[in-house]
């Protein structure tokens, strides 16, 4: 049995991921083309609507999740252009990077297709605690705060490909969670800086595992990613019972479950459930 913690287990992947020459995920099309429309100050709602028309199944999934808990308004949205009308052009750019990201947690494995799934699981659950608490704790965007959190685990994606030709690997379900857990920080990072994406996403990502993680003064987006992280694990405190700084700066009690039935139906939006 290989132990759950093992450096040299841990830089035999990463040496593996090197070797076969595992490429990074590539972001999806959309995504770009989303992004693009939104940094480009000439840029209209309709143009907006137009590119994210093009993807039937996203745009379905983004209705649905403008109207959960997280966006909803006195009346339902059932068409693009209100959903962009009522979020804002960044807010939708957001979530549409956040729900195209999705078909990267895909295999055609069907093991290691249960580990996406899951994987894809929680990163749903922490995005979804990452926007209820930016909202309602702190004066960050809560937008953004959401696709950090969604991308917190987008580096377990590398360990999950390599996982595939590794039959000890891929048949010990809690072992390569628990790889993923472990290394996803350096390769998350590697992965969104690829993309091009702002600096404060590499650093959420760099200290997902990093519940000691201190600043002066106020909370920033890696306080609130580390709350919701924790939140999903069901840790209240640091392992010595000390609190989490994070917590401390945002004025949130972790052994308070944060996760209702309106929070739940959000996080089923934004896993596609």
């Amino acid at each position: 049995m290989i132990r759950l913690c093992n450096p040299a287990l841990e830089q035999a992947i990463i040496d593996r991921i090197s070797e076969k020459g595992v490429a990074l995920p590539v972001l999806p099309d959309i995504a770009v083309r989303v992004r693009k429309v939104i940094n480009d100050p000439n840029s209209s709602a309709s143009d907006l609507v137009a590119i994210i028309s093009q993807e039937p199944a996203i745009a379905a999934r983004l209705i649905q999740v403008a109207n959960s808990a997280m966006y909803r308004g006195a009346e339902p949205i059932d068409n693009l252009t209100h959903v962009v009308t009522r979020l804002g052009q960044r807010a939708v750019g957001q979530l549409v990077v956040t729900l195209a990201t999705r078909d990267l947690f895909k295999s055609r494995d069907k093991d290691v297709q249960a580990v996406m799934r899951l994987h894809w699981g929680v990163a749903a659950q922490v995005a979804a605690l990452s926007h209820h608490i930016a909202k309602h704790h702190t004066r960050l965007d809560a937008d953004q705060a959401l696709l950090a959190g969604l991308l917190h685990g987008v580096g377990g994606l590398p360990v999950i490909s390599v996982a595939e030709d590794i039959p000890r690997l891929k048949a010990n379900r809690q072992l390569l969670l628990r790889l993923i857990e472990r290394l996803q920080p350096r390769l998350g990072a590697r992965i969104v800086k690829a993309w091009d994406f702002p600096p404060v996403f590499a650093e959420v990502i760099e200290n997902t595992n990093n519940m000691e993680y201190d600043h002066p003064g106020s909370a920033n987006d890696v306080d609130v990613v580390l709350c919701a992280i924790a939140q999903a694990r069901g840790i209240a405190t640091l392992e010595d019972g000390s609190p989490i700084p994070a917590a401390q700066k945002l004025q949130l009690d972790l052994s308070v479950d944060l996760i209702d039935n309106e929070l739940e139906q959000a996080i089923d939006a934004l896993a596609g459930n």
